[in-house]
């Protein structure tokens, strides 16, 4: 599951914009909504952060892995 994430004035992870299945689908949602110049991978699996024209960041969008194993 992909999240996506605006900056709220205080925090990048400050308001949750959209949950998707898919990379695809979350980036299309945060194209249309954040309006970012360039996305730049974090330091951790699956973070990815919008930034805006002078670099600084605006967004985020990570995966979240559920706590749960897959059933056989």
């Amino acid at each position: 599951m992909w999240e996506v994430w605006e900056w709220n004035g205080r925090y990048i992870k400050g308001k949750r914009l959209k949950r998707a299945k898919t990379k695809e689908t979350a980036l299309k949602h945060a194209k249309k909504a954040i309006k970012y110049k360039k996305m730049v991978k974090g330091k951790k699996r699956g973070e990815f952060f919008f930034e805006d024209e002078d670099g600084r960041p605006i967004g985020m969008l990570m995966e979240k892995k559920s706590g749960t194993k897959d059933k056989k």
